[in-house]
């Protein structure tokens, strides 16, 4: 497990692209490099990144904000994802713990995943596995 910075924006860039094009958004690979780098020099958010020997496998990213409801400061992870020929073998699982990592030594009151919808039946019953749970639908307004 690595905690990407500005050497790994190319593979931090290809692994969101290639999430981004199974769940149908827009962005690509360049656009995702010049906003990671916006993203790496800013201390409340990080990319974390799995490797088999010298290959990545896997990503997850996530910011930290504050939250009246919970308390203080929280973390949400934003995005998750493993290369297809690895899902099932545990990189899901590796990246997460080592975001609930991050989370205990960041004094964080609570890590929060944001999920896609119902259709995706399977990632929501891998997060349930590893202990999350529903707190409502989120909305959002395009600016």
């Amino acid at each position: 497990m690595h905690v990407a910075d500005e050497s790994h924006t190319g593979i931090v860039a290809e692994l969101l692209s290639d999430l981004f094009e199974e769940v149908g958004h827009t962005l690509r690979a360049p656009e995702i490099a010049g906003i990671f780098s916006e993203i790496d020099a800013d201390s409340g958010h990080s990319a974390l990144l799995a490797f088999d020997d010298d290959e990545a496998v896997g990503v997850i990213t996530v910011v930290e904000t504050i939250s009246l409801y919970a308390g203080g400061r929280i973390g949400v992870i934003n995005e998750l994802y493993v290369v297809p020929a690895y899902r099932s073998e545990g990189v899901g699982k590796l990246l997460l713990d080592m975001a609930k990592d991050l989370a205990e030594q960041r004094g964080w009151m609570r890590l929060e995943v944001t999920t896609p919808g119902a259709e995706y039946e399977k990632t929501l019953h891998f997060y349930e596995r590893e202990g999350f749970f529903p707190i409502g639908p989120r909305y959002k307004y395009e600016l």
